[in-house]
């Protein structure tokens, strides 16, 4: 039976192109609430003409796909809404026309979490279509605001029944047990950025909490011709382009965007923009203060300079990481520089670890700060019986070996106990989440359909028990 569903599955390659360009094609980012229902009601509609049943929320803010019979339930979470589009000018197509080039699909939520949530429901699609003997059932969970506050989970979970075990594709495989904990951290810094030689009237990096900003925008508005030629003159920098325009000289920053949990990655704009505004003239105390604190981050990723403690890696014998803080956006609003730290703690690192660290930091660089989005880590213990159908699934459709890692992200894991991230990306393939020109491999596409399948249809058909062992 397994081979009849994965053949079936290959059968409807192209329209899981189709209905991935066409999620693409609705501007869904995070926020807009209008947009992301029509992500919701794209796949309702199609799923009710396949005679799965479906559900909203009160808030239509999730939508529930739901197969099968029997006490027990198998939540695979995804979401359709998306991060903002970064650099326009680095985008090779447009970000929200869909295209397929005959190996990938690009556009905005190609890989997070668009392409993956058509999978899933393309597997749905077929199992439904197959006379099976369910013993359990499967609910495909879609929410809209994983890119921001979870309050979608929360309205299912009002809603609705928790899953008895679950897994995203918001990530990579090969499973993923743990994950760091999340946490943007919002400051606000004092600031007067002007002297007698002109000020600086807009300055902007970064457009999400959660993407290494590839753009940073600034412009300084000077008092005479002679200080603008003088100044443009003697501050010229890598990574720095300069314009002028009469009295104003517009200054941008150019670095590459990746998602914040993979900063390595990338090459993080606000920082470069700061680092040559440190060297300038325009600042007083209070945003020298400001700089100084942004730049204890330049060349370093990990939070250690702000005093996180990253030496023990491991716990029990399972690597757990070091704790990542990344600046994300900064911002020139009335005299005040607003900054959001992005941090992904490891495994062991809690709320009052971060508040400490911040208290000293705002001391010591006059600021105020509020933590927002913040979220635990999460470790799922190995032993829950359903991870053996899940490596069986990977290893037999891949030929690689299955177990277990970290993920540096967060996702709807941490929304529900008995949940892993498990894919789609495969080792060794880019993870192009959150960056321009976001794209997913067609190939990649129709393997992970064939590995989800097979658990699927194991979870659904077999008999083996679910442990439920919470995460904790």
């Amino acid at each position: 039976m397994i081979n009849k569903i994965i053949e079936n599955i290959y059968k409807k390659k192209n329209e899981i192109i189709e209905d991935s360009i066409n999620l693409i094609n609705i501007p869904s980012i995070i926020k807009n609430k209008n947009e992301n229902i029509k992500c919701l009601e794209y796949i309702v509609n199609k799923a009710k003409k396949e005679g799965i049943k479906t559900y909203y929320t009160e808030n239509m803010d999730c939508a529930v796909l739901e197969i099968g019979e029997g006490d027990e339930t198998l939540g695979i979470l995804t979401h359709v809404d998306v991060v903002d589009i970064g650099d326009i000018e680095k985008w090779r197509t447009s970000p929200f026309k869909g295209v397929f080039n005959g190996k990938f699909i690009i556009g905005r939520g190609a890989m997070d979490d668009k392409g993956p949530t058509i999978i899933i429901f393309t597997i749905m699609r077929v199992l439904n279509s197959l006379n099976l003997n369910f013993k359990r059932k499967i609910q495909l969970i879609i929410g809209t605001s994983e890119e921001g506050e979870w309050t979608d989970m929360e309205s299912f979970k009002k809603e609705f029944k928790n899953p008895d075990f679950g897994f995203t594709p918001d990530g990579a495989f090969p499973i993923h047990n743990i994950e760091k904990g999340y946490a943007d951290i919002k400051i606000q810094f004092d600031v007067s950025l002007e002297n007698e030689y002109g000020s600086i009237i807009f300055f902007k990096s970064g457009d999400s909490p959660n993407t290494i900003p590839s753009w940073g925008k600034m412009m300084i508005e000077f008092s005479s011709e002679e200080n603008l030629k003088l100044f443009n003159k003697n501050n010229q920098a890598e990574g720095i382009s300069t314009i002028k325009d009469h009295l104003s000289l517009n200054v941008s920053s150019i670095g590459k965007s990746s998602h914040s949990s993979l900063p390595q990655n990338g090459d993080n704009a606000l920082i470069k923009l700061c680092r040559w505004l440190y060297k300038i003239k325009f600042l007083d105390n209070g945003a020298k203060k400001a700089l100084e604190f942004i730049l204890k981050m330049d060349g370093n990723y990990t939070g250690s300079r702000l005093g996180f403690n990253n030496k023990e890696k491991y716990l029990n014998g399972e690597y757990i990481g070091e704790t990542f803080a990344c600046p994300t956006i900064l911002k020139l609003e009335n005299n005040k520089l607003i900054l959001n730290i992005n941090i992904r703690h490891k495994y062991g690192v809690d709320l009052m670890e971060i508040e400490n660290i911040f208290n000293n930091l705002s001391e010591k660089y006059s600021f105020s700060y509020t933590i927002n989005n913040y979220l635990s880590p999460l470790f799922v213990s190995k032993d829950n019986k359903l991870f053996s159908l899940m490596n069986k699934a990977y290893e037999e459709s891949t030929g690689l070996s299955g177990g277990f890692s970290l993920a540096g992200g967060t996702s709807y894991t941490k929304a529900f106990p008995n949940t892993v991230s498990w894919g789609p990306v495969f080792p060794g393939e880019k993870d192009s989440c959150h960056q321009e020109n976001e794209m997913i491999n067609i190939d990649s596409i129709m393997k992970c359909a064939e590995i989800y399948a097979r658990f699927m249809y194991d979870f659904t058909v077999g008999s083996l028990p679910i442990n439920k062992k919470p995460g904790y």
